[in-house]
């Protein structure tokens, strides 16, 4: 997949440039600050990011560091509701339930830090075909991960088509910061059985084809399959057990299958226009999984060249999913008041697994500072609406620096 990026880059840059040839430089450093924050204080999200990239006779090494920092208060899936019949357990997981207002318990407050070091090569074997491989790993209070990968690449006669290949293979361990552990999916939280850490295991795989169309047009299209074996319930997220006036009964916590299958087929297009250095960039998402998920994601951006040294580009994304198959608001109860529990044994309330419409609307400007310095600056508007869900909106703003320097 990086691989595919790189040359879809390559490919616009001498598109949008008129071919003209870079500068050689031996190292580049390409640093970024993003800001991300949610209305009505919910999720802010704080990410540094560093690339160090050194050009050698054969390819290159490149050496990734990533640093976030997240607080804000999560829905846990919970009914939104100050009338409960039960009263929950106390902490259960990264600050626990606490409550949002005396005794909703909808909302949980958090607050952790993620650290992330890659290390990636890619090498030229021969003029047509190149290899690539790296690993990463990741560390944050409740989640462990570590990966490798690896790719080919070859380059036909003509060198107007691209034909790659990558898979990618992840461990992931999950479990609760307080306690090192996971509860038992589907079981009251005020009788929970706790279980070691969850193990989740993830390979994935893209076949991918770039094609240069004419002289003013690229064209890419990729196909990926990825399998996830292990643990995939959230040990933070419940689901209530609720009467028809949404009187909570009880609380559960969430359960989902220990496998996922997931696919997916892109398709990008760069035009640039006749007669000017502006394009045209357009993409194309088609998604679904084994958990019922299936979303499409269409994608613009308009590449303008103010002066040699600045560019506008502007930015709309579209996107619709469905919800799980075993998502539910709530679960039900008989007439009796007893939770009706899913033949399957999988539940989840987490409103990301809801059927979701979203909309970004956003910029970036680009500028040179020197013949060696790039400056990027990025803003964007998100509004999300989820279809069932307690909290059916949310809207987010996005704010992202990003300077490069080569020496």
């Amino acid at each position: 997949m990086t691989t595919l990026r790189q040359k879809l880059a390559l490919a616009t840059c001498a598109l949008v440039t008129g071919g003209a040839q870079a500068v050689e430089q031996n190292w580049a450093v390409d640093t970024s600050y993003l800001s991300y924050t949610e209305s009505n204080n919910r999720v802010a999200v704080s990410k540094t990011l560093a690339n160090l990239t050194r050009t050698l006779n054969d390819g290159n090494v490149t050496v990734n560091l990533v640093h976030d920092t997240m607080s804000g208060a999560s829905p846990t899936g919970a009914i939104r509701s100050s009338d409960s019949a039960v009263t929950f357990s106390s902490a259960s997981g990264g600050g626990g339930f606490a409550a949002s207002t005396d005794s909703d318990y909808s909302l949980s407050p958090f607050e952790d830090t993620r650290i992330q070091f890659g290390l990636s090569r890619e090498q030229l074997k021969s003029r047509a075909l190149t290899f690539s491989y790296g690993g990463v790993v990741s560390q944050e209070s409740d989640y462990d991960s570590m990966g490798a990968n690896v790719g080919v690449k070859r380059e036909s006669t003509n060198k107007l088509s691209t034909v790659s290949a990558s898979f990618a293979a992840t461990f992931d361990s999950i479990y609760r910061s307080d306690s090192g552990t996971t509860p038992q999916p589907l079981r009251d939280v005020n009788r929970e059985l706790e279980y070691g850490k969850g193990q989740r295991n993830t390979f994935d795989s893209v076949l991918g084809v770039t094609r240069v169309l004419n002289r003013n047009t690229l064209m890419q299209v990729n196909a990926s399959l990825g399998l996830s074996q292990g643990y995939h319930s959230d040990p933070y997220k419940i689901i209530s057990a609720a009467d028809e006036n949404d009187r909570i009964l009880a609380n559960f916590h969430d359960s989902r299958p220990e496998s996922r299958l997931r696919s997916s087929l892109f398709a990008k297009v760069v035009h640039q226009l006749q007669g000017s250095r502006n394009s045209i960039h357009l993409s194309y998402r088609l998604y679904q999984d084994s958990w019922g998920i299936a979303s499409n994601t269409a994608d613009f951006r308009y590449h303008h060249q103010l002066t040699r040294k600045q560019y506008l580009e502007p930015h709309v994304r579209l996107y619709r999913q469905n919800a799980a198959d075993f998502y539910q608001r709530k679960l039900s109860v008989d007439d009796q008041l007893n939770p009706v529990m899913p033949e399957d044994g999988f539940a989840s309330a987490d409103y990301r697994l809801d059927a979701l419409t979203s909309a970004t609307l956003g910029v970036k400007y680009g500028f040179s500072i020197t013949r060696n310095t790039d400056m990027r600056i990025r803003a964007e508007y998100v509004s999300q609406l989820f279809d069932n869900s307690d909290y059916g909106t949310n809207t987010a703003v996005v704010l992202q620096t990003s300077l490069k320097y080569r020496f």
